[in-house]
């Protein structure tokens, strides 16, 4: 599956590093090194970079999820919460289980941190989304009531500057609902408009099926990551080649901007909350994690080089056709379009991984986690 690999690509590349360095490569290579030319994999020999480990047999322990009666039922409640209507209350203050709207801001000493302010936020009530104390704090206020609310952040806690720091809220109630979760039958099955389902016996054999299926794509993906892992730790690597570990850095600055303004963040603020570290010091985390994906790249472009994996030139059309097929759905007005603004060089690096991580799978052996 396409999702499958795309999710398998994604811990390889969010991985932390594990292996120690050793020797350079070449004189030739270091050179090379050197001027920044080199930039891709196929520009220079994975080996002079890493020296293997044994990839091939690695036994790595995975535990695969098993779908019980009690797990599907839990996700069957999860789902009938998202189809919850929401009844408002006016006639009594906030209880456990309601969903307060309310207004808030926090200061400390006096002065309003940033993230700590917000209107109109749907807070439910017992479900732990606010650190300790704040949901306690709103039950019992009535609607339009103001309240400040003294708090401490715990240490440790993802903003440093908040750690243990005594703060106050002020909090409004506008607002209180109720969420009334609608119950499982034949009729609202039926309403779903799932096409294999008509009755509830047949939606939950459905559901278990599209459970089932997720559970063993956890597992592969676990059990990839546990032997990447291994290999890591298996493994010696080299400084990388300036050029591509610079090409590394630009493409995941691009991502995780995209991601930080995504989420309506700088992107030092997202990267210490991704990766930790500081948000003053995001471009040398970043550096760092560009460092970490360059070495598992030739680690896997090491295993293919022993192992004759290559992309044809014929694969590297198919995949970008594919690629390039929902050009539409990225904003792009043509194929053609979407296409020039895709590096061939790194797209066969992609694919490259792929194979890759399918061979990987293959040779690599799952055993239990659980102890007896």
């Amino acid at each position: 599956m396409k999702f499958m690999k795309k999710k398998i690509l994604a811990v390889i590349l969010g991985l932390a590093m594990a292996g120690s360095l050793a020797a350079c490569g070449s004189k030739e290579s270091q050179e090379a090194e050197k001027s920044g030319e080199i930039k891709y994999l196929s520009e220079f020999k994975a080996k002079d970079y890493v020296t293997l480990g044994d990839y091939k047999g690695v036994e790595v322990q995975v535990e695969q999820m098993e779908v019980t009666d009690e797990y599907l039922q839990g996700y069957i409640d999860f789902l009938l919460a998202q189809d919850a209507a929401s009844t408002p209350v006016t006639d009594r203050a906030v209880e456990v289980g309601d969903v307060a709207n309310i207004d808030y801001e926090g200061k400390l000493d006096g002065v309003a941190f940033e993230g700590g302010t917000a209107q109109g936020y749907d807070l439910e009530i017992g479900s732990g989304s606010f650190i300790d104390g704040f949901e306690d704090g709103v039950v019992g206020m009535k609607i339009g009531e103001t309240k400040d609310i003294p708090l401490t952040f715990p240490d440790p806690y993802t903003n440093p500057d908040l750690a243990g720091k005594d703060v106050v809220f002020t909090v409004t109630v506008n607002s209180i609902s109720v969420l009334e979760k609608p119950e499982l039958t034949d009729e609202y099955v039926a309403g779903l408009g799932i096409e294999e389902c008509s009755n509830v016996e047949e939606y939950r054999n459905y559901l278990r099926d599209i459970l089932t299926e997720q559970t063993k794509e956890s597992f592969e993906s676990d059990k990839l990551n546990a032997a990447i892992m291994t290999l890591e730790e298996n493994a010696a690597f080299s400084d990388v080649p300036e050029g591509m570990l610079n090409r590394m850095n630009e493409t995941l600055t691009a991502n995780i901007s995209a991601y930080a303004s995504a989420y309506g963040v700088d992107i030092g603020t997202y990267v210490a909350n991704v990766y930790g570290g500081s948000a003053d010091a995001y471009q040398d985390v970043l550096l760092e994690q560009a460092r970490i994906m360059a070495q598992r790249y030739i680690m896997m472009a090491a295993i293919a080089d022993e192992e004759g994996i290559e992309v044809t030139d014929e694969e590297l059309a198919a995949g970008i056709s594919e690629e390039t097929a929902n050009y539409a759905g990225y904003g792009y007005a043509s194929e053609e379009e979407y296409k020039a603004t895709i590096d061939q060089e790194a797209y066969r690096e992609y694919l490259l991984m792929e194979k890759v991580s399918d061979f990987l799978a293959e040779n690599t052996v799952a055993v239990s986690a659980k102890t007896e």
